[in-house]
């Protein structure tokens, strides 16, 4: 079955590639500030994607704070639209993306949730230049290149310390919580109005923006685009779904979604390794709990990262979005749960953050290939839909 899912990824791989040939680049200066206007004097690098010939065409509305209703419009348009869901903590637009699917399936793409993981940024902006590219995809997407703007200028202004154990740029500041582990306890809602996480602390603002987002948007699943520094861990993973009282659903269908986007991300040039294709096939990063036998009680890591006053622990986006909410207090957001991927790319540096040729063709691909996993698999039902759930998770 192995075979099988190399073959189909690499059908997969060469259609992706194919679909990005005969483009051009475009850039996406993370220096727009909320009125509007260019500031010439932030001028401290921009990301940069291919938009294709095809259908390459969209609506670009101005920057205005986030809104239901903006939402219906934009999603009601039935275009690619940019546009923006609300402004970071100093004043810049959080950008994101709509693309129409070709069934009422939704999905999200969210990258630079640690400003540091400059890569997770441009490959999320790589999937933007696919989908521009390419027909449309099975699942009508959302995509959010950059979650924390502010954040990540700040790496980009501190170029030497890109990648180095310094992680510029993943904290809004010293005493700031890990912005992958503000959310709301497992199984309930987000409040806009008390907004504090599982912990009683205040949800940064662009955290509270992704969090109404996902409320009003209701997909059911998110790519969360990360990087690594140890790159023995890099891969695609996913967290184990349950119902609101953590008991597990079944990890098979997630498990093979992931590692089907992990063969195609290699089948592409893409390192891999945490996903171990070459022996067992894992979906299961390797810090988290090992999935539980559905109907059992699935554990969970609220630790995370380990910082000064506990700001490394709470519950990360995997956990919450993998729960269904079921809460009293906020009847009108109970969903099901939702299939949480976690891409971890091998770096934190761009393809243009190296100096050397031969590092930024291969930090090229990497990118390149990761995006692939995701508008190829992630964002289709072909290929997952190809592969045996039980050949797949019979080898873990």
């Amino acid at each position: 079955m192995r075979y099988t899912i190399y073959l189909l990824a690499c059908i997969a791989c060469i259609s992706s590639l194919q679909a990005a040939k005969n483009t051009g680049i475009h850039s996406s200066p993370l220096n727009q500030a909320a009125n509007g206007e260019n500031t010439p004097a932030d001028t401290i690098g921009s990301f940069t994607f291919w938009s294709g010939s095809r259908n390459a065409s969209y609506t670009s509305i101005p920057a205005a704070a986030y809104s239901a209703s903006r939402l219906k419009q934009v999603t009601a348009s039935g275009k690619a639209v940019k546009f923006s869901v609300g402004f970071s903590k100093k004043g810049y637009p959080v950008e994101a993306w709509y693309f129409p699917g070709s069934s009422e399936k939704k999905a999200m793409v969210i990258g630079g949730v640690h400003g540091s993981e400059l890569s997770s940024i441009e490959t999320a902006y790589t999937v933007i230049s696919n989908l521009l590219a390419a027909e449309k995809p099975a699942y009508s997407v959302l995509v959010i290149p950059c979650l924390f703007p502010d954040n990540a200028r700040q790496a980009l202004q501190n170029p030497a310390t890109i990648g180095s154990t310094q992680n510029t740029g993943r904290y809004s500041k010293s005493s700031a919580p890990d912005p992958n582990r503000q959310l709301p306890a497992p199984g309930r809602a987000y409040n806009p109005q008390s907004n504090k996480d599982a912990l009683g602390r205040t949800i940064e603002k662009e955290n509270a923006i992704l969090l109404q987002l996902v409320n009003d948007f209701k997909p059911e699943r998110i790519a969360s685009i990360h990087a690594i520094r140890d790159t023995s861990h890099a891969g695609i993973y996913a967290d184990p779904r349950t119902d609101e009282q953590g008991i597990a659903l079944g990890f098979e269908p997630d498990s093979t979604l992931a590692v089907t986007m992990a063969a195609l991300a290699q089948a592409c040039g893409a390192r891999v390794p945490g996903n171990n294709l070459e022996n067992q096939p894992t979906a299961l990063y390797y810090r988290d709990p090992v999935p539980a036998k559905k109907g059992t009680r699935q554990s969970r890591n609220f630790k995370g990262s380990s910082l000064p006053s506990g700001r490394g622990q709470g519950v990360s986006l995997g956990t919450w979005a993998a729960t269904a909410i079921k809460d009293p207090q906020r009847p009108e957001a109970n969903r099901q749960a939702m299939v949480l991927v976690t891409v971890e790319l091998p770096g934190y540096k761009r393809a243009t953050d190296y100096s050397s040729g031969t590092h930024k063709q291969f930090f090229s691909r990497q990118v390149q290939a990761y995006a692939h996993a995701i508008t190829g698999v992630f964002l289709q039902d072909s290929i997952a839909t190809a592969v045996s759930a039980q050949d797949v998770s019979a080898r873990q």
